[in-house]
């Protein structure tokens, strides 16, 4: 691709590997640094046959703008679209090229049977308006939550003792590379009903959806005390966040029978004393904002409301 030179003298070109780092700074401005770690990848990874278009905007050697059209390959035909700029540079029409740019790939490349996907910080008005213009809708909204650790040690390990005994549930630690062929098949247990990426009726590619998650994640399995020998029932996934204290919960779910026990409080507090005894300093996570059992317990938890993020979508054809 030719570079494109818009106002101000920013041209914009393909994303090269050297440029992926920057590009990353920028596009968690829109998606959020908890999406730092999935950027990253989605840049760097591509798989043969794979969607996957990304550019940089550059001004005087400086990377000033950032957009991607990556393939979300546990959710087959969803693609993830992304534009960003930085603060000083915005208003100058770069943001509008590069969506142009994708725009234009996509025309040619994306067939009608793909769906457009892109999740943006639900404190970006703007952000969330400019993706309006190039006919993304928002399908759903997700609540953003902070739970700072310091100080609740003792009460954490109470309220894991207490909620686990209530759900009738052990909950363990592991990790990925330990027991990854009986968390994946937990996960493809626990995904029904929960909200998706893409059009209604999405496909879920469980093997696929081990990419979506760190080799240093931390996996709590939860097991029914009178059930041994059955597998686990529900899991967390959470992970140390990059040059932060934090931690971020990356994914709960429970089996359909299993729901309505206090299975997911049980996770909860066990994924907050883990994190604890790690020494993280806070926990977030995000939920959906018609999930009301789990905002309950957010709350019932002294969760505090945090950014969140809005998901849309559009057809591409």
């Amino acid at each position: 691709m030719t570079a494109h030179t818009v106002p101000v003298s920013a041209a914009i070109r393909a994303l090269r590997p050297d440029d992926i780092p920057a590009a990353a700074d920028l596009l968690v401005l829109a998606a959020g640094d908890d999406k730092r770690r999935r950027l990253l990848d989605q840049l760097a990874t591509v798989e043969p046959g794979e969607i996957h278009h990304a550019l940089v905007a550059e001004r005087s050697g400086q990377i000033v703008g950032a957009a991607k059209l990556t393939a979300e390959p546990a959710f087959p035909g969803t693609v993830s679209a992304l534009v960003a700029v930085a603060q000083n540079d915005r208003g100058r029409g770069i943001g509008t090229a590069l969506a142009a740019e994708l725009t234009a790939w996509a025309e040619r490349h994306l067939s009608a049977q793909h769906v457009v996907t892109s999740a943006l910080r639900d404190d970006l008005d703007g952000g969330r308006r400019f993706a309006q213009r190039y006919g993304l809708e928002v399908t759903r909204h997700s609540v953003g939550w902070r739970y700072d650790l310091a100080g609740r040690g003792d009460d954490l390990a109470e309220r894991a003792a207490y909620s686990g005994t209530v759900a009738g549930v052990r909950v363990r630690v592991t990790d990925l590379r330990a027991e990854e062929a009986t968390i994946m098949e937990c996960i493809g247990r626990t995904l029904p009903g929960l909200p998706l990426p893409g059009a209604e009726g999405q496909e879920v590619d469980v093997a696929q959806s081990r990419r979506m998650f760190p080799d240093a994640a931390t996996v709590l399995l939860a097991e029914v005390c009178d059930a041994p020998g059955e597998p686990p029932c529900g899991l967390t996934v959470v992970t140390p966040q990059a040059d932060s204290g934090d931690w971020y919960t990356v994914y709960t779910g429970v089996a359909v029978e299993h729901r309505g026990r206090g299975v997911a409080m049980a996770l909860k507090a066990a994924a907050l004393l883990a994190a604890y005894d790690s020494g993280a300093s806070a926990v977030t996570t995000h939920n959906d904002d018609g999930n009301e059992p789990i905002l309950r317990a957010n709350r019932a938890f002294g969760m505090r409301p945090s950014v969140g993020y809005w998901s849309l979508t559009r057809p591409a054809g």
